[in-house]
């Protein structure tokens, strides 16, 4: 169950879209929403919090990075107050992805927009949300460029592999799996690999979610061509409002990089996507 759902709130023309999808998961789980604004500085460089007397020129450079946040804040509250939802609102002093990895520790859920190539925020150095998935503890929707609209009890498609990424993201998107019209656990197996221990798992697999009062349609694809475009594919084919899928990151150091199926979904996905790392 949610308790706590947090949301990336910037000045970004995706922000109300975002706000609103995670305003309504907040809505239907009857979780707190909390809106983190990032002020867009390292926090080595404010340790103790932005403090800068007006007038200097400290303040001439960082008060307006500060007016910004507190800005896309209140839009946050005005949104959140229209959906009726509890809701906290943070003013974070730190960069995007720092700031939003430590202060996810303490959510349940974390809800970010995908990168638009044509768009440009100040505070976004990185790539936000691969840094993000892969560097929280948390699972991560990320909800696409497309702007769709809130969330609502549609069909869920689950990827489903075997692996323990696919089994960590199966178990954190269980709030929404109860509350969808229909879920579909989707296999992408050739003839060769549907032996019977394969088979063996489905059986499990529908146990464990029946526990859960979760009741999934297996479809089993034959892959077409790579598994990311496999997935969006069937994803658009069902008329599913949400893709889940467990992904991993490849490289020793904190610049991860996703795996190839994980990147393709993250960059061309035109649904919401939960991601678990």
């Amino acid at each position: 169950m949610f308790k706590t759902i947090l949301v990336h709130v910037d000045q970004s023309v995706h922000a109300p879209p975002r706000m609103r999808y995670a305003a309504a998961l907040a809505h239907a789980t009857g979780a707190v929403l909390v809106g983190a604004a990032m002020f867009g500085v390292s926090r080595n460089v404010f340790p103790n919090g932005y403090r800068e007397v007006p007038g200097t020129l400290g303040a001439s450079y960082f008060q307006p990075l500060a007016d910004q946040a507190r800005h896309a804040l209140a839009r946050f509250d005005e949104i959140a107050d229209a959906m009726q939802v509890r809701h906290e609102q943070r003013f974070v002093c730190d960069q995007a992805d720092d700031g939003l990895a430590r202060l996810a520790r303490f959510a349940d859920l974390v809800v970010i927009s995908q990168d638009d190539p044509s768009e440009s925020m100040p505070d976004l150095t990185v790539h936000l949300p691969e840094s993000l998935i892969l560097n929280c503890a948390r699972p991560v929707i990320v909800v696409p460029r497309t702007d769709p609209a809130p969330w609502h009890d549609g069909k869920v498609l689950v990827a489903w592999d075997g692996g323990k990424e696919a089994s960590f993201a199966l178990s954190a998107a269980l709030p929404l799996l109860r509350r969808a019209s229909e879920v579909i656990v989707a296999v992408l197996a050739d003839g060769a690999s549907a032996d019977e221990a394969f088979y063996a798992e489905q059986d499990d697999l529908k146990q464990f979610l029946a526990r859960h009062r979760v009741a999934p349609r297996t479809l089993v694809r034959a892959p077409r061509h790579d598994a990311g475009h496999d997935l969006l594919a069937l994803a658009d084919e069902h008329d599913c409002r949400l893709l889940v899928m467990g992904c991993f990151g490849h490289g020793r150091f904190r610049e991860l990089c996703l795996g190839g199926a994980s990147r393709t979904v993250l960059a061309e996905a035109r649904l919401p996507v939960l991601f678990a790392h």
